[in-house]
């Protein structure tokens, strides 16, 4: 009881006496707040923190003597990507070991140290959690993992032994292959990932590749019997595209249909005593009003009236018309002109020959046969909805050829039905979201040259080409031999290189502020410009 009512009377005198007059009985000075918090807790004071300042002295031996830790009101400025209270923010369905473990802010953080809040961990204050205890890095550490860092597929298929073993050895691309890993990769700035640049790099080679992979859209295949309005062809076109008599009709044509044309009208494409007459009455519709009919059989299929503009974007109505009249009186079409890119008609065909790398149409097409599996429901439709896919998709014969470099994954979840998804653009990894590792100043250490080989060692015997060959992105060889423990261990070591935890780990889960922090920070800094005194203008 006495030591209750010395500790009341201090208490109650720190708040009584001034500080500047009776420094040596203020208790309630802990020390100077760092300058990041101060700019936000300056209006309210302590009590931005603090819930029990300024409610007097009952109130303040309360807080003495209870559980009140102010992480609470830590959380009311700043966000993670997971539990605020939680190891490394994760959940217990991420990590059973850690579900149990509750922290607190201050559990590391320290404030009233002065201008920095404490951040440093040390050694021993993450091996107090951990099960798995070590004396260091180079000492104890677990080994990494068989696959690291390759455990998860690339979004661009690259076969780097190829590449640097025959292609860039190759007499014919040997002036523009690359010298260093650096002539793909961006090495400055680098962090986790070493990103490789754009497109540019690659189409030294590969830009012309991309035209030849067209897409044909419609085919005029063998008919054995004539179905089409000879009189309505005429009147439509005119009368030098004329139609042989029914008896003496042979077909201009030997080809099938083409895949996607017996998709869209839903019809086998290789028995012409099935598509005959559906077919020959879809091109009398393209002879008497051009792309209308095309437009919505596409629009029908996609039920999505923007998909179907990307699909059949730059298609010229004139164009497909007089193609379709040349059909209609059962002879071949001759273009005026070679096709340069974009729709065309040749002979016997409607194509689309992509431009350039990302093509919008190439890629929508693509888009709509991988949902064309997905969205298609009959046993008979589903079946011609995979072979287009097959075909749309394939490496070698699909439109631009972008399936050749662009992994395709299924991103559905376990016993959900397939969803595939294109890796379009470059994905950065979150396998390892607490991982801290900055390959720029390791590149600038080692030099420019040669470094990355370093640590990455090719893997000649890995079977790499086969983990694209699927859908199942958990299934990947890397091209390179995995990174064993013993090769940081060389530098990163007590003689040499400190080697802390947090050299290389995280601890918090995607740090960020409300939102509520930045409209405070606005507003501040407003307040600061209208309080600041006017220069340059004399005083009448």
């Amino acid at each position: 009881m006495l030591a209750l009512g010395i500790i009341i009377a201090m208490i109650g005198g720190s708040q009584t006496f001034v500080p500047a007059e009776t420094p040596f009985l203020d208790i309630s000075d802990p020390g100077p707040i760092s300058n990041s918090h101060s700019k936000f807790t300056e209006g309210k004071g302590c009590k931005a923190c603090h819930a029990n300042h300024e409610k007097g002295v009952v109130a303040w031996t309360q807080a003495v003597f209870s559980e009140n830790d102010i992480s609470s009101q830590c959380v009311d400025c700043h966000t993670f990507g997971g539990p605020s209270f939680t190891s490394h923010n994760r959940s217990g369905s991420e990590n059973k070991s850690f579900s149990d473990v509750k922290t607190q802010c201050t559990m590391c953080h320290r404030e009233h140290k002065g201008n920095e809040v404490t951040r440093i961990l040390t050694n021993e204050q993450c091996n107090n959690c951990h099960k798995t205890q070590f004396e260091s890095f180079a000492l104890g550490h677990p080994k990494f993992s068989e696959k690291y860092p390759y455990e998860a597929r690339t979004s661009i298929y690259f076969d780097h032994v190829t590449h640097l073993g025959k292609h860039f050895k190759n007499l014919k691309h040997v002036d523009v292959a690359p010298k260093l890993c650096t002539g793909c990769h961006i090495a400055t700035l680098a962090k986790q990932e070493v990103k490789p640049a754009g497109f540019e790099t690659c189409e030294k080679c590969h830009a012309k590749q991309i035209g030849k992979k067209e897409l044909i859209l419609l085919r005029l295949p063998e008919f054995t019997q004539n179905h089409m309005d000879a009189g309505l062809v005429q009147d439509v076109c005119g009368e030098s595209d004329s139609v042989g008599s029914d008896e003496d009709f042979m077909s201009v044509s030997t080809e099938t249909a083409s895949l996607v044309s017996a998709y869209l009208l839903n019809m086998p494409g290789d028995d012409p005593e099935v598509y005959n007459q559906p077919l020959q009455e879809f091109l009398q519709t393209l002879v008497e009003e051009s792309s209308g009919p095309l437009i919505d059989l596409v629009k029908e299929k996609t039920g999505q009236k923007g998909l179907t503009e990307k699909m059949l974007f730059g298609l010229n109505p004139e164009a497909l018309k007089r193609a379709v009249c040349a059909w209609g009186a059962n002879r071949e079409y001759e273009p005026p002109a070679e096709a340069m890119g974009g729709w065309y008609a040749d002979f016997l065909e409607l194509r689309y020959k992509p431009a350039e790398h990302g093509d919008a149409v190439a890629k929508s097409w693509i888009e709509f046969a991988i949902s064309s599996v997905e969205n298609t429901q009959d046993e008979e439709s589903a079946a011609r909805a995979m072979e287009l896919r097959d075909q749309i998709l394939s490496p070698k014969e699909g439109v631009g050829g972008c399936i050749k470099c662009h992994s395709i994954s299924n991103v559905s979840k376990p016993g959900q039905s397939p969803k595939l998804q294109v890796a379009w653009k470059y994905a950065d990894s979150s396998e390892k979201p607490h991982m801290r590792f900055i390959h720029e100043s390791h590149i600038e250490m080692l030099g420019v040259g040669s470094s990355c080989s370093n640590c990455h060692t090719l893997d000649n015997d890995a079977d790499y080409a086969s983990s694209f060959k699927t859908f199942d992105a958990s299934r990947y060889t890397a091209n390179f031999k995995s990174i064993k423990k013993v090769k940081c261990v060389n530098c990163h070591n007590e003689t040499r290189i400190k080697q802390d935890c947090q050299v290389c780990h995280k601890y918090h889960f995607k740090t960020g502020f409300k939102k509520s922090m930045f409209v405070f920070k606005e507003e501040k800094e407003a307040t600061l410009k209208e309080e600041e005194p006017v220069t340059g203008v004399k005083e009448e």
